[in-house]
């Protein structure tokens, strides 16, 4: 009996980037990049409309790893942060997010704050565009695990 090949569709491997709430997926995919050393980025955003000027820092954000992690505020949590007119739903903007080719997973995260998501992550770069960096999100929890914070305007 031969062996079958499965073939993804780039549709289908854009839609394999795209993750809420699957813990035991992101813990596997965690193990094998932490076996092959990869350098593990976050960052956190609405990103509801993407220009160049986004594209531009989307990019510089990946340049400080190996893997994109980018974590995208869930509608309801934008709700609940005070964004009410986002143009694009969680789907459609996590769609464009993993089509491009340097992010690596796309998170959708239900919190106001991504703090319990980076205490699982342990990324080793925060990047956060605040002008003082112990003023980003969970400074300290990425310290502690021997990461840093990186400031891109």
């Amino acid at each position: 009996m031969a062996q079958q090949t499965t073939i993804k569709t780039e549709l289908e491997r854009i839609r394999s980037r795209i993750h809420k709430n699957d813990i035991n997926d992101l813990s596997k995919k965690l193990a094998y990049w932490r076996f092959k050393s990869y350098k593990i980025v976050f960052i956190y955003g609405n990103y509801d409309i993407l220009d160049r000027k986004h594209i531009e820092y989307l990019t510089r954000v990946a340049d400080f790893g190996n893997r994109l992690v980018v974590g995208l505020r869930s509608d309801d949590a934008a709700k609940r942060s005070g964004i009410t007119e986002l143009m694009h739903d969680e789907y459609t903007r996590a769609t464009v997010l993993a089509s491009l080719r340097f992010v690596s997973r796309v998170e959708i995260i239900d919190d106001v704050s991504p703090l319990e998501f980076i205490k699982f992550l342990k990324p080793h770069v925060l990047v956060d565009s605040k002008t003082d960096a112990k003023q980003a999100a969970c400074y300290e929890i990425i310290i502690a695990n021997g990461g840093k914070v990186e400031l891109v305007d």
